[in-house]
């Protein structure tokens, strides 16, 4: 009986080591990942007409951007659009791969992805009857 016990144990004893392991990627925290600044590097936007349209934005001296993302859940950003400046703040969330923007009265749904020092960001919109449908590709590198 006493071994039983002491199988039963250790055995339960393991399952809650491997779920409460340090070592292991947890996807729950992956998010964390993103808090601090990202400067653009490109936006790839494939729009899905009759014939795609393929449009790729580099970085360079009239397009450049920097998101800022905060623990607390808000969001800046400072962006240089075609010469045209904006900046302002929002609001975050990410659950497992998924990250919701909300800036003013537009909310941004996509998923993301960090590899290194590289943000990936991937938005698809479905076509409506007045509108394209699309998919942008953002990719940011770590500040």
């Amino acid at each position: 009986m006493n071994l039983f016990k002491s199988l039963s144990m250790l055995v339960v004893g393991s399952i809650l080591f491997t779920q409460q392991n340090p070592f292991r990627i947890n996807q729950k925290n992956n998010h964390l990942k993103l808090i601090g600044s990202w400067v653009f590097e490109s936006m790839t936007t494939i729009t899905k007409a009759q014939r795609e349209e393929i449009k790729i934005v580099y970085k360079d001296s009239k397009n450049n951007e920097t998101l800022s993302f905060d623990e607390s859940g808000s969001i800046s950003y400072n962006v240089l659009n075609d010469g045209i400046e904006k900046k302002g703040d929002g609001i975050w969330f990410a659950e497992l791969e998924y990250l919701t923007i909300i800036v003013e009265t537009d909310t941004t749904y996509g998923t993301y992805k960090i590899e290194k020092n590289n943000l990936t960001i991937l938005i698809d919109t479905e076509e409506t009857q007045s509108d394209y449908g699309y998919s942008t590709v953002i990719k940011y590198l770590a500040k």
